[in-house]
C-alpha cells in the first residue's frame, strides 16, 4: 500500500472518532477508541522525550513573599583622629605645666655630667665654721648613708663638700669652682636661704640640679620659674602658720608675742608669715628684733624682748642662736611659751649643752631625731645609729644623722631616675624629684615625701608640735599634737 493511502485511512479514522464523541455529549460513559492495527512494515514511533520537571507552582492561597528589606546603611566610620604632634624631645614635663626646656641650656651642657661608670657625683656647700658649724657634716652624713646602703647600678654616690662659713659670697665661690673642676651631676644640701639664693640663678641658667636646699624658704617651691631647684624642709610660711594655730589653741585669743628673727631672707620669711597669721588667731605681736647672722650672741636681744613681758617668744633663727636664746630666757624672771624653729631640732647638737634649761622648748618637728630617747626602739633610728657606729661615727656628734635623713630621699630619687629612659642623668633626676612619692622612714609618722611639679611643689608638708623634756631619764620630745598634714595643700610658690 502506498504511503498516501495509509495517510488517508488514518484521517478517516480520526474524523470518525470525533463524530462519535460529538454525538454523545450527554453520556457520561466514555467511548472506547477502536483499535487500529499498525502496519507490519511501519515501525512504532519513538516516544517523545519526557519534559524536564518544572518547579512546582506555589499554592494560590500562600501570601506572596515579602520583599527583602533593603540593607541598612552602615554607620559611617569615625574620622581618623588627627595625628598628635610629636613631642619635643627638648621639653621635659615636671607636672602641673612646669617643664624643663633643654633648648635653653648652654651649648656645652652635658646631661650626663657627674655620672661615670663607677660614680654619681654631687657637690655641697655648708658652714663647717661659725655659728652654724653644727650643720657642717650633713653632706658627710649623706655620703655615709650611701656607703651603708651600697651602690646604685654599680655606681657609688660621692659627696664633695666645701666650707662657706654661712657666708653667701663664699658659697658662690665654692659652687663656681666645683662646677669647673669636680665633674658634678648637681648640688645637694646647700645650707642657708641667702646662700642658696646666691647661686639660684647661676645653677638654673646652667641647667644644673640644686636639690634639697637645707632651708624652708618658700621660693624653693617654684618649678615654673626655677625647675632645677627644690627644697628639703617644711616651708617657713607653713611652719609659722602652725605656730599661730598652736598659740591660739593653747592660750586663746588675746595672746601677745615677741619675735626674734634671723636678719636674712630666712628670718624675714618666718617673721612676715607669723605677722600675717597672728591677727587671724587673735595674737598681738608686741615686739620684734632682727639679729645679725654673724653675731657672737643674741643674749642682749632676748633681754630687750623680755621687757615686753609677752606670753610667747618666737625664736625664728638657727644654729647656736637657738640654745643661746633659750638659755637667756631661762635666766630671766620671764616665763613665756618658747616656740623655736625646726632647724634647731637636734637634741644632741643644740639642747644637751644647756641641759634642763631647755625644758619647755616647743617646735614643729618633721623628722626623727636619733638623739631623742623616746625613739630608741624606732626602726629608722636603730638603723641610723647602728650604721654610724659601724662606720666609727658617734650618732649624736655633729649632724651626720641628719645626712642620713636626706640621704634616704636622694636614694629614692636616684632609684626612680635609674628606671627612666636614659637612666640617671640631670633631667631624669629633676623629673624624679618633682614627681617624688614615697613614705619616708626618717619622717615623723613615716609621713610621705610627695610632690607633683607646679601642682604640689613642697616635699615636706607634715609635722607635729612637740615639747622638749629634759630630766633624769634623758632628753626627749613629747608630742602635744597629732601629726598635722598639709599634704598637697601648700601648692606652689606665690599661690
Amino acid at each position: 500500500m502506498s504511503k498516501s493511502w495509509r495517510i488517508l485511512l488514518a484521517l478517516v479514522a480520526v474524523f470518525a472518532l470525533v463524530a462519535s464523541a460529538c454525538g454523545n455529549d450527554d453520556d457520561d460513559a466514555p467511548v472506547s477508541e477502536p483499535e487500529t492495527a499498525a502496519p507490519e512494515d511501519e515501525p512504532a514511533p519513538e516516544p517523545e522525550p519526557e519534559p524536564e520537571d518544572e518547579p512546582a507552582s506555589e499554592p494560590e492561597d500562600e501570601p506572596a513573599s515579602e520583599p527583602e528589606p533593603e540593607p541598612e546603611e552602615e554607620d559611617e566610620p569615625a574620622p581618623a583622629p588627627e595625628p598628635e604632634e610629636p613631642s619635643d624631645p627638648k621639653i621635659v614635663e615636671l607636672g602641673g605645666g612646669a617643664v624643663i626646656d633643654i633648648g635653653e641650656c648652654p651649648d656645652e651642657w652635658d646631661n650626663y655630667a657627674g655620672v661615670t661608670d663607677s660614680e654619681i657625683r654631687f657637690g655641697s656647700s655648708l658652714p663647717r665654721s661659725g655659728a652654724l658649724a653644727g650643720f657642717g657634716t650633713i653632706a658627710d652624713g649623706v655620703g655615709l648613708y650611701f656607703d651603708a646602703v651600697g651602690p646604685i647600678g654599680g655606681r657609688n654616690v660621692v659627696m664633695v663638700a666645701r666650707d662657706d662659713g654661712y657666708v653667701p659670697a663664699r658659697t658662690v665661690t665654692n659652687v663656681e669652682e666645683m662646677i669647673d673642676v669636680e665633674n658634678l651631676l648637681g648640688f645637694a644640701g646647700i645650707l642657708g636661704s641667702p646662700n642658696n639664693l646666691a647661686v639660684h640663678d647661676l645653677l638654673n641658667e646652667n641647667c644644673i640640679p640644686q636639690l634639697f636646699n637645707l632651708t624652708g624658704l618658700p621660693e624653693w617651691g617654684d618649678p615654673t620659674n626655677y625647675p632645677w631647684t627644690t627644697g628639703a624642709l617644711m616651708s617657713y610660711e607653713t611652719e609659722s602658720r602652725v605656730w599661730c594655730q598652736h598659740v591660739a589653741d593653747e592660750l586663746g585669743s588675746g595672746a601677745t608675742a615677741a619675735v626674734l628673727a634671723l636678719g636674712n631672707d630666712a628670718g624675714e620669711a618666718w617673721r612676715v608669715a607669723f605677722n600675717e597669721c597672728a591677727p587671724e588667731h587673735g595674737i598681738e605681736i608686741v615686739d620684734e628684733i632682727k639679729h645679725d647672722p654673724q653675731a657672737d650672741s643674741v643674749g642682749a636681744d632676748v633681754i630687750n624682748l623680755a621687757a615686753s613681758n609677752a606670753d610667747v617668744i618666737v625664736v625664728a633663727s638657727s644654729g647656736a642662736f637657738c640654745p643661746q636664746a633659750v638659755a637667756t630666757v631661762a635666766s630671766l624672771p620671764w616665763e613665756p611659751m618658747m616656740l623655736v624653729a625646726n632647724g634647731c631640732q637636734s637634741i644632741a647638737l643644740f639642747w644637751v649643752p644647756i641641759g634642763p634649761l631647755a625644758n619647755g622648748v616647743r617646735m614643729v618637728n618633721t623628722q626623727k631625731d636619733v638623739s631623742d630617747s623616746s625613739l630608741a626602739d624606732d626602726e629608722w633610728v636603730q638603723f641610723v645609729r647602728s650604721a654610724l657606729e659601724g662606720q666609727g661615727i658617734d650618732p649624736e656628734a655633729a649632724s651626720h644623722a641628719l645626712g642620713y635623713v636626706f640621704g634616704e630621699v636622694l636614694h629614692e630619687v636616684l632609684l626612680a631616675a635609674a628606671d627612666m629612659d636614659g637612666g640617671i642623668n640631670r633631667t631624669n633626676v629633676m623629673r624624679a624629684m618633682w614627681q617624688m612619692d614615697f613614705d619616708s622612714r626618717g619622717a615623723l609618722g613615716n609621713s610621705p615625701r610627695r610632690m607633683d611639679g607646679a601642682n604640689d611643689s613642697y616635699m615636706v608638708e607634715a609635722g607635729r608640735m612637740e615639747e622638749l623634756v629634759v630630766d633624769a631619764d634623758g632628753a626627749r620630745y613629747v608630742p602635744v599634737s597629732d601629726v598635722i598634714s598639709f599634704e598637697g595643700e601648700t601648692g606652689t610658690f606665690g599661690q
